[in-house]
């Protein structure tokens, strides 16, 4: 009995083992644990597997966009002198009052011109007997009477009495001292019965209108900056004047690296005075650009701001992009190139150099709007 329960533990044994033979599992359509993996995906799922992935894809067309360089800039008058005396004498008359605005040309303080009158009286006489001497000394000249030496000393003395009378007319006048320019009188320390020497201060001019408008600009954006440009300036209390760029420095600060700009606009009221702070937006040449949502702008490996488009080859494309302007939901972008089909959706689910395939936004508009009923609009995968 033993013998009989041995014999069939070893013939199931050997059954077990004919079974896992590789030479037969095959024939019984058995797949041991050990056996190479079995076939692909079934014929079924293979063109899944092959499918490429769709993105949204928009046309887009630069167009010339106007930029602007905004800066902190300050107001400063047009121009400003420190009228002096010209010459010495007491202050009679002072016409001009501080604050005061004058026209060129308008008087602004009178001096004594008593001694300038006296003098001026007496230069005439000598005049008149210089002439006298002159038309005589040329009679006896000419008759043979008077040397040569002794006509041109008495034209000499002439001249010189000419020059007198014109020094002296001079000095009447400059007892009048009258504003150089239309402006604004911002100083007068003198008071009537002051005395006046040659260089003493009258009061100091300063003209407002134009007004220039002075502002720093960094040297990576000077050389987009001309003269003649147009600007617009804002002031603290939120009015805005248009102004023009009227000079640009071809020389930088050397403590900042900036460039001076001046831009002058208008300021006929007087209202705006000078020493106030502004911010200045110059506007610069027009530059190509696409207008896009911010919500499609990507960073490369290499940290560079851009978009993904789509190439002629439908192959995922990364074009770097400069932001020149930003507005609530709408940036525009420059360098790119002229027209792209830019990704709107499904950009973060490819790479560049990827094969997509390219759906246009207008197509899944003609889906949701039921142009193609019973169909879903594909969305990125």
């Amino acid at each position: 009995m033993r013998r009989a329960t041995l014999l069939a533990v070893i013939l199931a044994l050997a059954v077990a083992g004919w079974l896992a033979s590789p030479h037969l599992a095959p024939l019984l359509g058995l797949a041991p644990e050990s056996a190479p993996a079995g076939p692909a995906a079934p014929a079924a799922e293979q063109p899944a597997a092959e499918r490429l992935t769709q993105v949204r894809v928009r046309r887009s067309e630069a167009e010339p966009m106007a930029r602007q360089q905004v800066l902190n800039g300050r107001t400063q008058a047009n121009r400003s002198v420190r009228v002096a005396a010209e010459v010495a004498g007491e202050v009679i008359e002072i016409l001009g009052e501080k604050g005061d605005r004058v026209e060129a040309g308008d008087l602004l303080v009178r001096l004594d011109p008593r001694d300038r009158e006296a003098a001026l009286a007496e230069a005439r006489a000598t005049l008149e007997q210089r002439r006298i001497e002159d038309q005589a000394a040329e009679r006896l000249g000419q008759r043979g009477f008077s040397a040569e030496t002794q006509v041109a000393g008495a034209r000499a003395a002439l001249e010189q009495a000419r020059f007198q009378v014109r020094r002296s007319e001079v000095a009447l006048e400059q007892t009048n001292i009258t504003a150089p320019f239309a402006g604004v009188l911002e100083e007068r320390p003198i008071e009537l019965g002051s005395f006046l020497e040659v260089g003493d201060m009258v009061g100091t001019l300063v003209e407002l209108d134009p007004l220039l408008v002075v502002t720093d600009v960094p040297e990576a954006a000077i050389l987009n900056i001309v003269p003649g440009s147009t600007a617009e300036v804002r002031f603290i209390d939120g009015t805005e004047r248009e102004g023009r760029v009227r000079f640009v420095a071809r020389q930088a600060n050397a403590a900042t690296r900036s460039f001076r700009v001046e831009i002058v606009l208008p300021n006929p009221d007087l209202r705006i005075p000078a020493g106030i702070s502004t911010t200045v937006a110059i506007n610069l040449e027009p530059i190509p650009a696409h207008a896009v949502s911010p919500g499609i702008l990507v960073l490369d490996d290499r940290g560079l701001l851009g978009v993904k488009t789509v190439d002629d080859q439908s192959r995922v494309a990364f074009h770097p992009a400069e932001i020149v302007r930003a507005e609530g939901d709408v940036v525009w972008l420059a360098g790119l190139p002229s027209t792209i089909d830019l990704i709107t959706v499904g950009q973060g689910f490819v790479t560049p150099g990827q094969p997509v395939e390219a759906v246009p936004e207008s197509a899944v508009a003609a889906l949701v709007a039921g142009a193609e009923p019973g169909t879903t609009p594909g969305s990125a995968q």
